[in-house]
């Protein structure tokens, strides 16, 4: 009897020390958010050698428009990403809320429900490191990135906008002129059915005004060249400019490409580079 349980005790004790392969990192995971009173899904990537007695940086990687928790896995290579190796990256499910507390639907508490309810569930079931927390996104989840770091500085020190929509909520009326009204109901929802002064709580050219440069997180800016909505590149560089001008911390890529995923899966790798560089440094 003992002879037949040795071997499975040692395979057990063998796949516990083991490094975690590249699909063994990747967790399917849930929540029931009190903000939105339902479960709520999230997938976490987490590093090869992951052990509970050791605190890694942390990074919440937010999905675009139409996307879900799964899209950074399935459409790139964020898993084989030598980057990626030594942080916990949780990507959330958050529907197409645009990351915000909903102006027309009450129950709709994106972010109470992002930076509470998923803030503490990931505290409470991973091993994080809590001074080196990130949040980072494309499209939608850039905006949402960018004006979540914006709102919460003291709780990310960087923040990485892949082609985020900077023109978001500005310009929603204009949005509908030019075509792209498949994103407009989604926009009132959030932010209401017209322009009020609650819109400038949410508007990252004007978030970034109220915030002092010494408790501003580092922006990493990235878009491509080849943008194809109208008036993005240009708000990009505004925005830019904006940061430059404060001699704020920061960084802005113009790179060849356009809104996709081939896109955003070559520009994450760089992104996570300079991150892990930021959490070096926070570390000392």
């Amino acid at each position: 009897m003992i002879r037949k349980f040795l071997p499975v005790l040692f395979w057990a004790l063998t796949l516990q020390q083991r490094p975690l392969l590249a699909q063994d990192r990747v967790r399917a995971d849930s929540l029931f958010s009190v903000s939105l009173s339902r479960t709520m899904h999230l997938s976490v990537l987490l590093p090869s050698g992951y052990e509970g007695q050791k605190k890694y940086p942390l990074l919440f990687l937010l999905h675009g428009w139409g996307g879900n928790e799964r899209n950074w896995l399935d459409f790139t290579s964020l898993v084989s990403d030598p980057e990626s190796d030594s942080l916990i990256i949780v990507m959330p499910q958050a529907d197409n809320s645009w990351y915000v507390n909903s102006m027309a639907v009450r129950s709709e508490r994106y972010e109470d429900y992002l930076i509470g309810d998923l803030e503490r569930f990931v505290r409470s079931r991973y091993s994080v490191d809590t001074a080196r927390e990130s949040i980072a996104g494309l499209s939608m989840g850039g905006y949402g990135a960018l004006v979540l770091g914006l709102r919460h500085p003291d709780r990310f020190h960087f923040i990485g906008v892949l082609s985020g929509s900077l023109d978001v909520p500005g310009r929603i009326d204009e949005m509908e002129k030019l075509g792209r009204g498949i994103l407009v109901p989604s926009l009132r929802r959030a932010f209401g059915a017209s322009r009020t002064p609650l819109w400038d709580d949410d508007d990252p050219f004007k978030l970034i005004g109220r915030i002092t440069r010494d408790s501003l997180p580092y922006i990493y800016l990235v878009t491509g060249i080849q943008e194809p909505y109208t008036g993005r590149l240009l708000l990009y560089r505004a925005f830019a400019d904006s940061l430059r001008i404060r001699n704020d911390p920061y960084e802005y890529h113009e790179t060849p490409g356009v809104h996709d995923f081939r896109f955003w899966g070559r520009e994450i790798r760089p992104l996570l580079k300079r991150l892990q560089e930021t959490n070096r440094k926070q570390s000392y």
